[in-house]
Protein backbone atom coordinates (compact mmCIF):
# COMPACT_ATOMS: atom_id res chain seq x y z
CA UNK A 1 0.00 0.00 0.00
CA UNK A 2 1.37 3.63 -0.59
CA UNK A 3 2.37 6.43 1.89
CA UNK A 4 0.01 8.57 0.70
CA UNK A 5 -2.73 6.69 -1.96
CA UNK A 6 -4.55 4.97 0.60
CA UNK A 7 -8.69 4.73 2.34
CA UNK A 8 -7.51 6.21 5.77
CA UNK A 9 -5.88 9.63 3.66
CA UNK A 10 -8.82 9.56 0.79
CA UNK A 11 -11.30 9.39 4.50
CA UNK A 12 -9.51 12.15 6.09
CA UNK A 13 -9.86 14.47 2.89
CA UNK A 14 -13.38 14.11 2.91
CA UNK A 15 -14.59 13.35 5.95
CA UNK A 16 -15.87 10.01 5.50
CA UNK A 17 -17.35 8.00 8.57
CA UNK A 18 -16.29 11.34 10.42
CA UNK A 19 -18.28 11.29 14.10
CA UNK A 20 -18.51 14.89 14.13
CA UNK A 21 -22.17 16.43 12.64
CA UNK A 22 -20.24 18.77 10.52
CA UNK A 23 -16.29 17.70 10.44
CA UNK A 24 -13.71 20.21 9.16
CA UNK A 25 -12.17 18.48 6.89
CA UNK A 26 -9.35 19.57 3.20
CA UNK A 27 -12.37 19.59 0.79
CA UNK A 28 -14.40 21.64 2.65
CA UNK A 29 -11.49 24.40 3.40
CA UNK A 30 -9.72 23.75 0.43
CA UNK A 31 -12.62 24.32 -1.90
CA UNK A 32 -11.57 21.16 -4.12
CA UNK A 33 -15.08 19.28 -3.83
CA UNK A 34 -15.08 15.89 -5.56
CA UNK A 35 -18.73 16.17 -6.91
CA UNK A 36 -17.12 19.84 -8.68
CA UNK A 37 -13.75 18.10 -9.65
CA UNK A 38 -15.41 15.43 -11.63
CA UNK A 39 -18.41 17.59 -13.15
CA UNK A 40 -17.17 20.63 -14.32
CA UNK A 41 -14.72 17.90 -16.64
CA UNK A 42 -17.54 16.23 -18.85
CA UNK A 43 -18.66 18.80 -21.61
CA UNK A 44 -14.76 18.77 -22.20
CA UNK A 45 -14.64 15.15 -21.76
CA UNK A 46 -18.26 14.22 -23.39
CA UNK A 47 -16.54 16.32 -26.13
CA UNK A 48 -13.18 14.32 -26.69
CA UNK A 49 -15.06 10.84 -26.11
CA UNK A 50 -18.16 11.58 -28.80
CA UNK A 51 -16.89 9.33 -31.31
CA UNK A 52 -15.99 6.09 -29.38
CA UNK A 53 -19.58 4.35 -28.77
CA UNK A 54 -20.86 2.94 -25.48
CA UNK A 55 -17.01 1.52 -24.26
CA UNK A 56 -14.28 3.34 -22.11
CA UNK A 57 -11.83 3.38 -24.58
CA UNK A 58 -8.36 4.75 -23.81
CA UNK A 59 -7.77 8.85 -23.57
CA UNK A 60 -5.52 9.95 -26.11
CA UNK A 61 -8.51 10.60 -28.47
CA UNK A 62 -7.94 14.07 -29.43
CA UNK A 63 -8.20 15.09 -33.48
CA UNK A 64 -7.81 17.89 -35.38
CA UNK A 65 -11.40 19.41 -35.08
CA UNK A 66 -13.71 21.70 -33.97
CA UNK A 67 -14.50 19.37 -30.87
CA UNK A 68 -10.79 19.64 -29.83
CA UNK A 69 -11.38 23.27 -30.67
CA UNK A 70 -14.53 23.88 -28.87
CA UNK A 71 -13.06 21.95 -25.67
CA UNK A 72 -10.10 24.05 -25.67
CA UNK A 73 -12.63 27.11 -25.79
CA UNK A 74 -14.46 25.74 -22.85
CA UNK A 75 -11.78 25.20 -21.06
CA UNK A 76 -10.45 28.58 -21.23
CA UNK A 77 -13.41 30.45 -20.13
CA UNK A 78 -13.58 27.93 -17.27
CA UNK A 79 -10.20 28.61 -15.96
CA UNK A 80 -11.43 32.67 -16.53
CA UNK A 81 -14.02 32.15 -14.51
CA UNK A 82 -11.84 30.94 -11.58
CA UNK A 83 -9.02 33.68 -12.32
CA UNK A 84 -6.38 31.25 -13.22
CA UNK A 85 -4.81 34.02 -15.76
CA UNK A 86 -4.54 36.71 -13.31
CA UNK A 87 -2.40 38.80 -12.75
CA UNK A 88 -2.28 39.04 -16.49
CA UNK A 89 -4.58 40.47 -19.31
CA UNK A 90 -6.86 37.28 -19.32
CA UNK A 91 -8.20 37.65 -22.87
CA UNK A 92 -4.59 37.95 -24.52
CA UNK A 93 -3.61 34.98 -23.10
CA UNK A 94 -6.57 33.48 -23.73
CA UNK A 95 -6.34 34.08 -28.03
CA UNK A 96 -2.24 33.32 -27.51
CA UNK A 97 -3.26 29.99 -26.45
CA UNK A 98 -6.63 29.13 -28.35
CA UNK A 99 -3.99 29.55 -31.58
CA UNK A 100 -0.96 27.40 -29.34
CA UNK A 101 -2.88 24.43 -27.88
CA UNK A 102 -4.24 22.50 -30.39
CA UNK A 103 -0.54 21.79 -31.20
CA UNK A 104 0.65 21.07 -28.18
CA UNK A 105 -2.23 18.34 -27.53
CA UNK A 106 -1.79 16.76 -30.51
CA UNK A 107 1.97 16.59 -30.60
CA UNK A 108 1.41 15.08 -26.92
CA UNK A 109 -0.35 12.34 -28.33
CA UNK A 110 1.86 11.87 -30.60
CA UNK A 111 4.76 11.87 -28.75
CA UNK A 112 2.61 9.20 -25.79
CA UNK A 113 2.05 6.75 -28.73
CA UNK A 114 5.76 6.88 -29.81
CA UNK A 115 6.39 5.56 -26.66
CA UNK A 116 3.23 2.46 -26.96
CA UNK A 117 1.95 4.84 -23.89
CA UNK A 118 -1.86 4.65 -23.67
CA UNK A 119 -2.77 5.11 -20.13
CA UNK A 120 -1.07 6.61 -17.13
CA UNK A 121 -0.31 2.68 -15.68
CA UNK A 122 1.64 2.26 -19.33
CA UNK A 123 4.07 4.82 -17.74
CA UNK A 124 5.28 2.49 -14.41
CA UNK A 125 5.82 -0.33 -17.10
CA UNK A 126 8.51 1.46 -19.04
CA UNK A 127 12.36 0.83 -19.26
CA UNK A 128 13.83 3.30 -17.52
CA UNK A 129 15.49 5.29 -20.32
CA UNK A 130 12.00 5.55 -21.50
CA UNK A 131 10.46 6.54 -18.45
CA UNK A 132 12.54 9.10 -18.20
CA UNK A 133 11.60 10.41 -21.62
CA UNK A 134 8.42 10.34 -20.85
CA UNK A 135 8.06 11.88 -17.52
CA UNK A 136 9.81 15.23 -19.48
CA UNK A 137 7.25 15.34 -22.17
CA UNK A 138 4.79 15.07 -19.76
CA UNK A 139 6.30 18.15 -17.73
CA UNK A 140 7.03 19.96 -20.58
CA UNK A 141 3.53 19.95 -22.36
CA UNK A 142 2.53 21.82 -18.73
CA UNK A 143 5.83 23.97 -18.80
CA UNK A 144 5.44 25.43 -22.19
CA UNK A 145 1.78 26.46 -21.40
CA UNK A 146 2.50 27.97 -18.47
CA UNK A 147 5.02 30.07 -19.76
CA UNK A 148 2.04 31.84 -21.72
CA UNK A 149 1.76 33.46 -18.17
CA UNK A 150 5.04 34.29 -17.71
CA UNK A 151 4.89 31.83 -14.63
CA UNK A 152 7.45 30.19 -12.83
CA UNK A 153 4.93 27.21 -11.46
CA UNK A 154 3.55 24.82 -13.43
CA UNK A 155 -0.69 25.77 -11.98
CA UNK A 156 -1.59 26.76 -15.38
CA UNK A 157 -0.26 24.62 -17.58
CA UNK A 158 -1.45 21.80 -15.10
CA UNK A 159 -4.98 22.79 -14.76
CA UNK A 160 -5.45 23.22 -18.50
CA UNK A 161 -3.95 19.70 -19.31
CA UNK A 162 -5.89 18.34 -16.63
CA UNK A 163 -9.30 19.56 -18.21
CA UNK A 164 -8.22 17.77 -21.55
CA UNK A 165 -6.38 14.51 -20.30
CA UNK A 166 -7.63 14.64 -16.61
CA UNK A 167 -6.00 10.43 -17.12
CA UNK A 168 -2.82 11.96 -17.24
CA UNK A 169 -1.97 15.08 -15.63
CA UNK A 170 -2.32 15.57 -11.88
CA UNK A 171 -3.50 19.64 -10.76
CA UNK A 172 -0.76 22.00 -9.42
CA UNK A 173 -1.19 24.06 -6.78
CA UNK A 174 1.29 26.21 -5.15
CA UNK A 175 -0.51 27.04 -1.99
CA UNK A 176 -1.78 23.59 -1.10
CA UNK A 177 0.21 20.94 -2.92
CA UNK A 178 3.69 22.62 -3.13
CA UNK A 179 3.65 24.37 0.09
CA UNK A 180 1.59 22.25 2.54
CA UNK A 181 1.95 18.70 1.45
CA UNK A 182 5.24 18.54 -1.27
CA UNK A 183 7.17 20.03 1.64
CA UNK A 184 6.28 17.40 3.64
CA UNK A 185 7.17 14.47 1.33
CA UNK A 186 10.70 12.89 1.26
CA UNK A 187 12.41 14.28 -1.24
CA UNK A 188 14.25 11.61 -2.69
CA UNK A 189 11.81 9.61 -5.44
CA UNK A 190 15.33 7.57 -6.63
CA UNK A 191 14.65 6.33 -10.05
CA UNK A 192 11.64 7.55 -10.42
CA UNK A 193 13.10 11.01 -10.31
CA UNK A 194 16.69 10.54 -11.41
CA UNK A 195 19.20 12.58 -10.46
CA UNK A 196 20.90 12.69 -13.99
CA UNK A 197 17.14 13.56 -15.84
CA UNK A 198 16.53 16.95 -13.26
CA UNK A 199 20.25 17.75 -14.20
CA UNK A 200 19.02 18.20 -17.72
CA UNK A 201 16.85 20.89 -17.08
CA UNK A 202 17.97 24.16 -16.63
CA UNK A 203 17.28 26.96 -14.28
CA UNK A 204 14.87 28.71 -16.26
CA UNK A 205 12.95 24.82 -16.42
CA UNK A 206 11.81 25.23 -12.68
CA UNK A 207 8.12 24.82 -13.47
CA UNK A 208 8.99 21.75 -15.80
CA UNK A 209 11.52 20.14 -12.70
CA UNK A 210 8.64 21.01 -10.21
CA UNK A 211 5.40 18.99 -12.03
CA UNK A 212 8.34 15.75 -13.11
CA UNK A 213 8.97 15.38 -9.48
CA UNK A 214 5.56 16.11 -8.43
CA UNK A 215 4.05 13.28 -11.26
CA UNK A 216 6.62 10.97 -10.42
CA UNK A 217 5.60 11.01 -7.04
CA UNK A 218 2.73 10.33 -8.07
CA UNK A 219 3.61 7.48 -10.25
CA UNK A 220 5.57 5.97 -7.20
CA UNK A 221 2.87 5.80 -5.23
CA UNK A 222 0.43 4.13 -7.47
CA UNK A 223 2.63 1.81 -8.26
CA UNK A 224 3.16 0.71 -4.82
CA UNK A 225 -0.68 1.04 -3.50
CA UNK A 226 -1.62 -1.35 -6.85
CA UNK A 227 -4.84 -1.81 -9.22
CA UNK A 228 -6.89 -3.37 -6.12
CA UNK A 229 -6.23 -0.16 -3.66
CA UNK A 230 -6.66 2.05 -5.80
CA UNK A 231 -10.37 0.40 -7.54
CA UNK A 232 -11.48 0.19 -4.01
CA UNK A 233 -10.79 4.19 -2.97
CA UNK A 234 -12.28 4.93 -6.77
CA UNK A 235 -15.71 3.22 -5.38
CA UNK A 236 -15.47 5.38 -2.47
CA UNK A 237 -15.02 8.70 -4.20
CA UNK A 238 -17.63 7.51 -6.55
CA UNK A 239 -20.49 6.75 -4.00
CA UNK A 240 -18.86 9.96 -1.89
CA UNK A 241 -20.05 12.40 -5.28
CA UNK A 242 -23.18 10.41 -5.85
CA UNK A 243 -22.77 10.85 -9.74
CA UNK A 244 -23.50 7.61 -11.47
CA UNK A 245 -20.54 4.72 -11.82
CA UNK A 246 -21.55 4.87 -15.67
CA UNK A 247 -21.49 8.61 -15.87
CA UNK A 248 -18.14 8.68 -14.81
CA UNK A 249 -16.43 5.66 -16.69
CA UNK A 250 -17.66 6.90 -20.01
CA UNK A 251 -16.42 10.31 -19.91
CA UNK A 252 -12.81 9.48 -17.45
CA UNK A 253 -10.67 6.23 -18.41
CA UNK A 254 -9.06 6.05 -15.32
CA UNK A 255 -9.70 8.85 -11.97
CA UNK A 256 -6.15 7.80 -10.22
CA UNK A 257 -4.47 11.60 -10.74
CA UNK A 258 -7.83 12.48 -8.69
CA UNK A 259 -7.29 9.94 -6.36
CA UNK A 260 -4.22 10.78 -5.63
CA UNK A 261 -4.14 14.31 -5.48
CA UNK A 262 -7.18 14.20 -2.57
CA UNK A 263 -5.26 11.11 -0.11
CA UNK A 264 -2.25 13.73 -0.71
CA UNK A 265 -4.12 16.77 1.03
CA UNK A 266 -5.83 14.14 3.24
CA UNK A 267 -2.46 13.10 4.57
CA UNK A 268 -0.96 16.64 5.09
CA UNK A 269 -3.84 18.55 6.16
Amino acid sequence: MGQIVNIKNFNLYCGRYSQKANPKTPEKEIGWHIEDNILEKLPVLALRNKSIGEKSSPPLLWKKDRNLFHAIGLTLETLKGWQAFRPEESNKIIDKLKDALPKIVLRFQEDMHSYEVETLRDIMKLEQGDYDEVLQIVAKAVGKISAFKNDSTPMLGSKIMHFLYPEFFPVWDTAWIKNVCLKNENESLEEWFSERVEKRLSDKQEAVAEYMHYCALMLKDLDETGPRECNKIARALIGYSKIPNEVIYWHFYDISTLIFEFCLLGKHY
